[in-house]
């Protein structure tokens, strides 16, 4: 609360584009707090914090107030729209954003994440280019990923080499969409905070409130499982400046654990259901999909294994405790059921939810 922070930094970056300037573009901010006892802190201090720029550009802040109107419009409506759009988990705040572009009457929103730089002064021609109009695949360009430009030490850490290779692989999938032919692609990899989205499919797909990381990624899934594509774009990237991580390595290595094993089971459930699209599992590789196989229970444990030895190594008590913690849950761990079913009702809702609004 006492912090900058880095969103000035980009409503400044904003200022130097025209488009933005003469409020051709408005600017949508949604601002949430990580603890419920600081929601009204949270929004008015960042209504403080925006004051400067209302005579400067097109903006708007989008916070508990607005959403608790949202609420109110749907109390009524016998639907569980609480599990879609209360803020309490990364995809539903991601929800909140395709619902201020259907609010501020845009059809597309460009989506940023407040640590990043629009670095080319054709970001937001390019960001419009070829939606809506067909592929070289025949299929139609409902929405588009780009990539993030910046500094990236060296991930060949000898614990992750062999048994979870998630950077190496990462930039490895980003590589083959930025050198190969032709400029859109289908991709079942985005990042969140370079996305550019259709109000067609912002109607018809939300992201999935149980999926807790990378909800990016997973609402390229759900989109394909409706049958709407979303194509990487080699032209449209930004610079990403993230602040320092101090996530442990351990609690991030949980995170992606159970990430991976509900995708897995997600992509093996769609399979048997007759009501969605099928993917093909190629189009996953080699990431997320080298972590899709039937060896992801031996990749979590041997991993967390040698990550526990390098916290040991380095005498780190809780490190090592928590890392063979981690060992643990491929013995333990419960497939979750019925995903694609709930995925299908969550659907079902969320296009309902916006007819309602849309009222």
């Amino acid at each position: 609360m006492n912090d900058r922070g880095t969103l000035s930094r980009l409503l400044d970056n904003l200022l130097e584009y025209k488009h933005v300037k003469t409020g051709e573009i408005p600017i949508k901010i949604i601002a949430v707090a990580n603890k419920k006892e600081l929601r009204k802190k949270v929004e008015k201090h960042v209504e403080d914090y925006l004051a400067p720029y209302h005579n400067k550009m097109n903006i708007k802040l989008y916070s508990y107030s607005w959403i608790e109107r949202i609420k109110e419009k749907l109390k009524n409506s016998g639907l569980d729209y609480y599990s879609l759009v209360e803020p309490n988990c990364y995809s539903n705040i991601r929800n909140l954003c395709l619902l201020s572009v259907l609010d501020a009457g845009c059809k597309m929103g460009i989506f940023l994440d407040d640590d990043e730089l629009v670095e080319s002064d054709s970001y937001f021609d390019v960001a419009e280019q070829g939606l809506l109009e067909k592929a070289c695949d025949d299929g139609i360009i409902y929405g588009k990923a780009g990539y993030y430009n910046q500094y990236r030490p060296s991930y060949r850490r000898f614990w992750e080499l062999k048994w979870w290779p998630k950077d190496a692989t990462f930039n490895e999938m980003f590589e083959k969409l930025k050198t190969s032919k032709p400029r859109f692609k289908a991709s079942m990899v985005a990042l969140g905070g370079n996305m550019i989205l259709s109000d067609e499919i912002i109607r018809n797909v939300c992201f999935d409130p149980l999926v807790s990381r990378g909800e990016d990624m997973d609402y390229l899934f759900n989109a394909r499982l409706f049958g709407y594509r979303i194509y990487f774009d080699p032209y449209l990237h930004i610079k990403h400046l993230p602040p320092e991580n101090k996530t442990p390595v351990w609690k991030k290595a949980r995170e992606d654990i159970y990430r991976f094993l509900y995708l897995r089971e997600k992509y093996r459930q769609h399979l048997e259901s007759y009501k969605v699209q099928k993917i093909a599992f190629e189009e996953f590789l080699p990431y997320p999909g080298v972590f899709m196989k039937d060896d992801l229970e031996e990749r979590i444990f041997e991993h967390n294994k040698l990550l526990a030895i390098k916290y040991l190594s380095d005498y780190d008590k809780q490190g090592f405790e928590m890392s063979m913690e981690n060992t643990k849950i491929p013995f333990i761990h419960e497939a979750p059921q019925n995903v694609i079913e709930k995925l299908i009702t969550n659907t079902e809702t969320w296009r309902k939810i916006i007819d309602i609004l849309g009222e």
